[in-house]
Formats: C-alpha cells, structure tokens, sequence
C-alpha cells in the first residue's frame, strides 16, 4: 500500500497551480485510476516540504486570525472523542452580515487546545491560493466537487472513532505524526444521506471488521480512502496537522433529479394515479411511468443533460481578477483617414502614416470602431458576441497604444 521512494533525492513540492499528477507524485496518475481509484487505499510518502506551499503552522495561524469568517459550525473542537459544546469555546458576536452569532474566541480555544483538544477546520478550500488550487485539481481531474477539512490534533488524543466517510479521501499530512488504521469493512457506496448518518459509535466498532493495515503519517505523505472505508487515526506526536479533501461525485441519485425536470413537461407524469387502484391498476401506471422514464434516458438530450450536470459538478470557486476596465467609460476615436483594406489575401489598417496587420477575423470589429465617433466599451462587445470578449478587449487596448482610439470625452 505504501509507495517508498529516495526521501533524500526527492525535493518535490506542490506551487499554487498543482496538476492532480503533482498531487500524487511520485506515483503515475494512470497507475493509481487502474489500481486504487474507489477500489482501495493507496500510502503515498512524499519528502517533507511536498505540501508546505498548501499549509503550515503559520499557514494556520494566518487563517485562524481571520476571526470573521470563523463561527461555531466551520471551526469545531473535540476533545476525547466528544465535541465541545460552543459556548466553551465561542463568544456572542456580529457577524459580517450583522447577525449575532457565537464566534470562537482565541483565548478559549487555545485553552482547549493546550488541554489536548483537536481542532476542526471545516470548508477552508476557499482560503488562500494554494488551497484553491488543490481542489480544482481534484475536481478537474475526478469529475467531483472538492471540500476541504483541517485537522489539528496532540499526541495520543483521539478526535474520532472508527467510521467510514461518503466520500473519497485525500488526506494531506502537513505536521507532526499520526498512526492511521485502515479496517477491513467497507460499506457499500454510502452517501450523505441520514440513512448513513445515524448509526452510533458502537454499531460502527461492531462492523468495522479487523484491522488491515497501519500507516504511520509524515508531512509530505497523502492517505487516499475510498468512500466507504473504515478507518480511524490518532497523533502519535504533539501538534499534528493534516489537510482532508473530501470528494463527492455525480450518482444516480443524480438522475432522479433529472428526470423530475423532464417529468414536469410530460402530461403523463402530471396525470392523477387511477383512482380506487387495485395491483393490477397501479402496477400498469407505474411500468408506463417507468417505460416513459427508461425511454428518455436513451435519448440524447438526456445524455447531454447528465454530462453537462457532471461537467458543472464542483463548487464555485475564486474567479475575481482585478483591477478591471469600468465598461461605462467612454472611447472616442482619435486618428483621422483611416480604413481598412484587404491585400494579398490579408487585412490592414492604413493611413497617412504608414499601415499595420489586422488580426485574423477581426477586420469586422476595427471597422466597426472607424465608422464610430463615441462609443462604450459595452456597445463593442455587444456588436461582436461571436467573438471571445477577451480578444476583442486585446484589441481594443492595441489600437488605443496605436492612438486609433482614447479613453474618455
């Protein structure tokens, strides 16, 4: 299960942008979907700076510090196997939306942590670029949606029993180390559903089965668990840290949703059910209802419909890029006598003063901004939607370096 390789020679480490191959390095992408992908745990050690660009100490202590975001639900402390009621640990504040909230108080928690409680960081996938980049990785190479979950536990203090997770695991080990048990039992894709939800700590320590294997976790290591797996851990030095990524995929389940938007548009489905029906009755309506449904499903727009739900199946996450160009301000075209001309099978802008290339496909939009006097940077891009905003913006900055236009009145 373990992948041992020259700690020494290995000076790997993850940048902001990681490829899901630089996440599994040094072992093959191709190696692990064929051999390990939901089907069983996969050990990956991994030299000790591998994952301090994702987090550290101070990494952590940066995004304690941004009291704001935190609340009693997204950082959690356990201690002893048993969750510490808010209060212990939290103050009444405002929150960001002017809602009084409990808000954990720093004073507090490192009281519990010095007492040996682990700390749960939960949904901290958004919080700073290395983070980010992560989850896209994972979600751009398995199809799923990617959360992340912190946590930071002391020596012998045991945070969770046994259990399996409903999704797959990536846990990235950061600091210290903790000793990971990986049971024989795996639950048959379970999901988060309240069914999977409710079993007690003695129903899973009575199903969880022997142990299968013991791993022993460094910074640098990443610990894959299918979905399903049992598995427990506990640190085996003081001050650990670990990084889990949870991720969750299209399922069937899935489906039932598409097929109720379809329904809807089908008189079938919008029929009453027989009334007073006997077996024979409500059996006939159902086997219609389910033929209808299994006809659909065999259709392209259902196909594409469920492809296009998988390609959209991660969380919304960064996108802003600043600063921006305000699409309000006005552009006036300055220079005088020029035109557009076709020669030798090519377009060119000319004038008094010489003549330039125009890009391939863009004569039309240079054009459109000669025969303007005012114009905004909406009615530009409005004129042109065939065309990618960004390479008409491109070109808008080019002509104004060439003097062809200006910002403004």
């Amino acid at each position: 299960m373990g992948n041992a390789h020259d700690m020494t020679a290995d000076r790997f480490r993850l940048g902001d942008n990681p490829t899901f191959a630089d996440i599994l390095h040094p072992v093959p992408e191709e190696a692990f979907l064929a051999e390990h992908y939901d089907r069983k745990p996969l050990h990956i050690e991994g030299n000790p700076g591998k994952f301090a660009t994702v987090m550290s100490w101070d990494g952590l202590t940066s995004i304690l510090d941004m009291t704001a975001v935190w609340s009693s639900s997204s950082l959690q402390l356990v201690h002893n196997k048993d969750v510490v009621p808010p209060p212990k640990y939290c103050r009444t504040a405002k929150n960001r939306d002017g809602q009084t909230v409990l808000q954990p108080d720093a004073g507090k928690v490192m009281g519990l942590l010095q007492r040996g409680a682990s700390l749960v960081a939960n949904d901290i996938d958004t919080l700073t670029p290395a983070l980010r980049g992560v989850a896209g990785a994972l979600e751009g190479a398995l199809c799923g949606k990617a959360q992340a979950n912190l946590y930071c536990s002391w020596e012998e203090h045991q945070a969770f029993g046994s259990h399996f997770d409903t999704h797959d695991v990536y846990a990235m080990h950061v600091a210290g180390e903790k000793l990971w048990r990986i049971y024989e039992t795996r639950a048959e894709a379970p999901i988060a559903h309240p069914q999977f939800k409710s079993y007690g700590q003695e129903w899973h320590d009575a199903n969880r089965g022997k142990i299968a294997q013991e791993i022993l976790m460094r910074p640098g290591d990443l610990l894959y668990i299918p979905r399903g797996q049992y598995h427990d851990a506990i640190a085996t030095s003081d001050g650990t840290i670990h990084i889990a990524f949870g991720l969750t995929h299209v399922i069937g389940m899935d489906v039932i949703d598409l097929f109720a938007g379809m329904a809807v548009n089908d008189p079938l489905f919008r029929r009453n059910m027989p009334r007073h029906s006997d077996d024979e009755a409500a059996g006939e309506w159902l086997a219609a209802l389910g033929d209808r449904m299994a006809a659909y499903a065999r259709t392209p727009d259902a196909v594409a419909a469920i492809l296009k739900h998988q390609q959209e199946f991660r969380y919304p996450r960064g996108g802003f890029d600043l600063p921006v160009e305000p699409t309000a301000i006005p552009y006036r075209v300055t220079a005088k006598n020029l035109k557009t001309e076709l020669r030798d099978g090519a377009w060119i802008l000319t004038g008094l003063k010489g003549s330039a290339p125009i890009p391939a496909g863009l004569e039309g939009p240079v054009s459109w901004i000669l025969g303007q006097t005012i114009f905004t940077h909406d009615d530009f891009l409005g004129a042109f939607p065939q065309i990618a905003q960004a390479e008409l913006a491109t070109l808008l900055e080019d002509l104004a370096g060439m003097k062809v236009v200006a910002r403004g009145m």
